[in-house]
Order: structure tokens, then C-alpha cells, then sequence
């Protein structure tokens, strides 16, 4: 098998994500997202994303939004036909490793009740419930909300001398 690459969303890649979101995202909960929605997204202030690739195919992204000292994880989608290789979580590892070297010491994300598979992907990598959107989605589909500690370096941390 061909070794993932992740490379950073640039500002070209919105068509890209707007297909791929489409062809990711199939459950009656969620929410189509076009390349305007994404050109949006990204152009606030705190936004990343990766693409994730087996060699020039893309298979994935993820995007995620960080304030001071929090990032939340909007969203993250591989193809059906790629899932269970262990792209999200590479996927996910990447873009915290990325928010905590930007000073994020806690990541957000919220996820349909039904979503499994999603669900037992961020609780290997160390997620924890802490609270519900009641009927948040369409059919009605609960949202779950997930948060995670990141070892966030301290500027001001005596330790690091």
C-alpha cells in the first residue's frame, strides 16, 4: 500500500473539498457544504486543513478552527472506500500536533450520536464525552461533544530551561 501524504488546504482546494465533503458526508444528519462554505471557513482567522492522499488520490481532509487557547475540529472525512486504514487518525494527529504547537491546550469537536465509527476513532486517540445537542441534527440525530487535553507548551513554563 501506497504511504498517506498529508498536505496543507490552500486556497485552490475548495472545488477539491466541496466533492470529496460530498462523497464523505451520506448520513441523513448531515449537512452539504460547497465551495463557497469552505472558502469561508478558511479564510477566518485560526482556520487549517489537510488533504490526506495515497499517492495523488486524495482520500480525506480535516479543518479546524482555533481560538487563543482551543481548537475545534469542524471537520474531518475520509472516503468510504479508504476508511479503516487509519487516515483519520493520522489525519486528526497531524492537525492537533499543528494546534498545539500554536498554543491550543484543548480540542473540541461534536459528532452524531450514530456516527460509531467516528465516535470509536476519536476515543482511541484519547477523546472524552462532555455534553449532547439535543435533536442537533436532522432526523433527529443527537450530537455528542467531545473534548481533549493537548500538552500545550507554556511560554512562561520553568520546566523547559
Amino acid at each position: 500500500m501506497t504511504a498517506p501524504v498529508l498536505q496543507p488546504i490552500g486556497p485552490f482546494d475548495v472545488d477539491l473539498l466541496a466533492e470529496l465533503h460530498r462523497r464523505c458526508f451520506t448520513a441523513i444528519w448531515d449537512r452539504p457544504w460547497n465551495a463557497k462554505s469552505f472558502a469561508d471557513v478558511l479564510a477566518m482567522p485560526g482556520a487549517a486543513g489537510e488533504i490526506v492522499r495515497l499517492g495523488t488520490e486524495p482520500m480525506g481532509f480535516g479543518i479546524t478552527l482555533q481560538t487563543f487557547d482551543e481548537v475545534e475540529l469542524l471537520l474531518i472525512g475520509i472516503l468510504p472506500e479508504a476508511r479503516g486504514r487509519g487516515l483519520a487518525q493520522l489525519l486528526l494527529g497531524n492537525l492537533l500536533s499543528g494546534a498545539t504547537a500554536c498554543g491550543a491546550r484543548r480540542a473540541l469537536l461534536e459528532v452524531a450520536e450514530a456516527n460509531a465509527g467516528a465516535i470509536a476513532c476519536y476515543t482511541k486517540l484519547g477523546f472524552t464525552s462532555c455534553g449532547r445537542r439535543k435533536q442537533y441534527y436532522p432526523g433527529p440525530t443527537d450530537a455528542v461533544l467531545f473534548e481533549k487535553a493537548l500538552n500545550s507548551p507554556r511560554i512562561d513554563d520553568k520546566s523547559r530551561q
